[in-house]
This record gives C-alpha cells, structure tokens and sequence, in this order.
C-alpha cells in the first residue's frame, strides 16, 4: 500500500511539470555559477536531465528562460503566510519580500525582469497576474474569518502592499531596512476597514 501512495505522489503535476519545475531550478544553478551571457542550453538541458527540444518548445528565447528562472526562484523562497491572522500574514509575506528583493540575487533579478523585450513584457504580465491570484489566498482566508471586507478589491490592496517596495528599490533608491512593515500594513487596513464615502449630488 505504502508503494502505491509513493507511484501516486510522483505523478502529481504531471511529467510536464517536472519537467518545468527541473529545467527552471538548472536554469537558476547556472545562472549563479555562471551569468546570464554564458548560459548554454544545452547545459541547462543536460544538468536537468531532458532534452533541449524539450527546453525549445517551451520559452522562446535565452532571456525568456532566465526571467522565467528567476521568478520561479520568487515563489520557492516567498510561500505564503499561514499563520492564523491577517495581520501576521502580511507582515510575515513582506519580511520575506524584503528579505529576498534585498538580497544579491533580488537585485540581479529585479535587474532582468526590468528588460523591455516584447516577449518578457508579456511573461512579466502572465506571472505577476498569476502571483496576484495565489497572494489573494491571504485575504480569501481573512474574508472567512471576518479580518476583511467581502467587497474590497483584493489585488488592488495587493499591489499597495507590494508597490512601495519596488518604489523604493527602483525609483528613490531608499533602503528597505528603514521601511516599517508593521505601520503600513496597519495603514491598508485601516483604509479598507472604513466605508466608502457617499458622493454628493
């Protein structure tokens, strides 16, 4: 029985997934070891153990692979809280956000995801849209337990938890050591704790 459960656990996701999952963990290993510039396919094809075709058929180009890589790194060392309360949630999730955009291979990253090319403008949209859909779990929970409002725009209040910090790394060039978590996570929820106000006519 127990043989079973373990052929059952290996299936789930699907070969395609680890195959994904494989490719992208190579991808970043090399790109430490060895800089975006010198990343070859078939090395990355080879550390993880499928073909290049395989690696062709699914990015389009070098840069796409490695922006890919990157923000697959984002979800691995970013899970989402789980600690029973909204609060304590977000400001678990933003400590490791400042952790990691802190970090050398957060500075690398925010680097690469900053390129224009057409093709990673349009993976960037596809993977913060999907980031945004699984962070809104947070505040899912938080709807049942009665910590946030059932009509309040859950990836607006998102991205005003995240955007300060890009803001800082990326336009005022402030540290993140200086910025309280705790302050301005009480702020947006303070903000959506209170009604709208009524336009006059």
């Amino acid at each position: 029985m127990a043989k079973k459960v373990r052929e059952v656990r290996r299936r789930v996701g699907g070969r395609s997934a680890r195959v994904q999952d494989s490719v992208l963990k190579s991808v970043f290993e090399l790109f430490w070891e060895k800089g975006p510039s010198d990343l070859s396919i078939a090395e990355v094809a080879e550390r993880a153990g499928v073909h290049e075709t395989s690696i062709y058929r699914r990015w389009p180009s070098r840069h796409a692979l490695v922006i890919d890589a990157c923000r697959h790194f984002i979800d691995d060392v970013l899970p989402i809280p789980d600690t029973g309360a909204l609060r304590s949630d977000l400001i678990a999730f933003q400590r490791s956000a400042k952790a990691m955009l802190g970090s050398r291979q957060g500075q690398v990253i925010i680097a690469l995801n900053s390129m224009q090319e057409a093709s990673s403008r349009a993976r960037r949209h596809d993977y913060w849209k999907r980031r945004l859909e699984q962070l809104r779990v947070m505040l899912d929970r938080a709807v049942e337990r009665g910590e946030f409002p059932a009509g309040a725009d859950r990836v607006a209040f998102l991205e005003a938890l995240i955007a300060p910090l890009y803001f800082r790394l990326l336009v005022t060039n402030e540290s993140l050591d200086t910025w309280s978590d705790a302050d301005h996570i009480d702020r947006l929820l303070a903000g959506v704790a209170k009604p709208a106000k009524k336009t006059r006519r």
